[in-house]
């Protein structure tokens, strides 16, 4: 039985757009609201904190979409299920951290492109993807948590922001170049790529990479020394 579940989760859905919105600059909650496919002024008065909007928007769209969520679900577990033991028997191996949790959930929603909840067992992934192209960005996410689990054991003080960082560029090196996590999804040959959402973290992540592929103890030690 695989270690990781998928679900629907409307509630959660609801509560992590305006968790996503609020606190962002006008142009980010600009960028995110494209993302979500929600409208712009919508997305303005959710980041204020008018949260009986998203509410409606979430029925609008879950009402919509009807039954398709359901079997993109029972597609996306199938996707899964063919490497969730490989996967994160070669994690807690990489991480050199046994895993914090005994099972996780990755909701599949109809918002979220990705997240994680930060050493917590609940992941989210967009639903409109094909049902195996959509596991290495799901394997993203869990070596997030992962890896916040493994620095809030040992290195408790190191602040939330500064292992976010080094937990993005560690998830961008290992899903793209540790051969046996790379054979999970053969299809994508980008590597550790640099075109992504987060630009602030680049040249970090051009300095930690190939530290980050050869010991995560040592990438630690020299990222915090970079970023900290």
């Amino acid at each position: 039985m695989s270690l990781l579940k998928f679900i629907k989760d409307k509630e959660y859905d609801t509560e992590m757009i305006s968790i996503m919105l609020q606190g962002r600059s006008e142009e980010g909650i600009l960028e995110y609201a494209q993302v979500m496919n929600i409208n712009t002024g919508d997305a303005k008065r959710i980041a204020r904190g008018d949260k009986k909007l998203s509410e409606k928007i979430v029925d609008k769209r879950y009402s919509e979409t009807g039954d398709k969520l359901d079997k993109v679900i029972s597609e996306y577990q199938k996707g899964w299920d063919e490497i969730d033991e490989k996967f994160f028997k070669r994690l807690a191996e990489l991480t050199k951290f046994p895993l914090a949790h005994k099972n996780y959930e990755c909701v599949v929603s109809l918002f979220h492109p990705g997240i994680s909840n930060w050493g917590g067992n609940k992941v989210a992934r967009i639903w409109n993807k094909d049902f195996r192209e959509q596991r290495r960005i799901t394997a993203h996410e869990l070596v997030i948590t992962q890896f916040f689990s493994k620095m809030r054991s040992g290195y408790p003080d190191v602040p939330d922001q500064i292992t976010w960082k080094l937990a993005e560029i560690y998830a961008f090196a290992i899903t793209g170049l540790d051969p046996v996590l790379k054979s999970l999804w053969p299809w994508d040959k980008t590597g550790a790529y640099t075109d992504h959402n987060y630009p602030e973290l680049v040249k970090s992540q051009k300095e930690l990479t190939d530290i980050a592929i050869k010991d995560i103890n040592e990438f630690i030690e020299r990222g915090l020394s970079l970023l900290g």
